[in-house]
């Protein structure tokens, strides 16, 4: 199935809100823990989400 250029760009602006996310707190956070990154980042992500959809 191949995605729409309106929903490739989509995607990526998505990407590029997670990462830059996942900068910011390695930027700021002294977490060394990998699993503890990835769950801050997908709840920070999560509650991203929550208010757009609002």
């Amino acid at each position: 199935m191949s995605m729409s250029n309106e929903e490739r760009i989509e995607v990526a602006e998505q990407r590029i809100i997670e990462l830059k996310t996942l900068i910011n707190h390695w930027k700021k956070s002294n977490i060394s823990s990998r699993r503890a990154t990835v769950d801050f980042v997908e709840g920070i992500l999560s509650d991203m989400k929550g208010t757009k959809a609002a």
